[in-house]
């Protein structure tokens, strides 16, 4: 559905101060706390000559972000993995990494939830209560071949995930879109919120209670047998 637009001589471009100002406003006047997200990982496994975990997220939107998420403000989730072998009296090496992120935003247009995901289409739920269930499905991860791995040494595997429920680039894009520049394809420089430093509007952000939410957890030491459960190696 396409809205009408008012007559060129109506038509009040709000400046740019005021919209920054706007969202400066909104952050500072929704205060709340965060909660962080819980995340937990399953022994590593051997699969098609990769090792794969399984990562699981749990309590992925707080009251706040789910609140945030159904005005339309978008989210990103982040999931970085790190594959280790450990080193005696020395540090432990880093052998892989894996990263790959989700971004959730509220489609007004059309009352759906839309997740993205790197490499794969977007697919749309109807309401934000499917969205956390799907995001509470375990994630599988690649983390390293398995032909790379000593069978001599002992590896583990540490995983993140972080939820940013607001970024920078974000406000410049609502800030465009609300001051008309996504329409007429035209960037007149950033705004002053973006012109901000990034500490700065993170100590905005996270006062409001829009923080990013972290949790870090990691595996058990295992060996590369213990990837083949019976004693099943290639």
């Amino acid at each position: 559905m396409r809205l009408p637009l008012p007559a060129p001589r109506l038509r009040i471009r709000p400046p740019r101060w005021g919209v920054a100002a706007l969202l400066v406003v909104a952050l500072l006047g929704a205060a709340g706390s965060a909660r962080a997200i819980e995340i937990s990982l399953d022994p590593p496994s051997e699969r098609g000559g990769y090792v794969w975990v399984d990562v699981t997220l749990d309590d992925v939107f707080s009251t706040r972000v789910a609140e945030s998420l159904s005005r339309g403000m978008p989210a990103t989730l982040e999931i970085h993995a790190e594959l280790w072998r450990r080193r005696t009296a020395w540090f432990d090496r880093l052998e892989n990494t894996f990263h790959g992120s989700v971004r959730v935003r509220f489609d007004v247009w059309k009352d759906t939830f839309r997740v993205e995901r790197s490499g794969a289409p977007p697919v749309t739920y109807g309401t934000l209560d499917s969205v956390r269930l799907a995001l509470s499905r375990a994630f599988a991860i690649p983390v390293g071949r398995v032909g790379d791995l000593q069978p001599a040494s002992r590896y583990y595997v540490v995983a993140s995930a972080v939820l940013r429920p607001l970024t920078v680039e974000d406000v410049e894009e609502a800030e465009g879109w609300l001051s008309g520049e996504v329409e007429s394809k035209r960037r007149s420089g950033l705004g002053i919120i973006t012109q901000l430093p990034h500490a700065i509007f993170d100590a905005a952000r996270n006062l409001a209670g829009f923080g990013d939410q972290r949790a870090r957890a990691g595996t058990a030491d295992f060996r590369l047998e213990d990837l083949f459960p019976g004693g099943r190696q290639p």
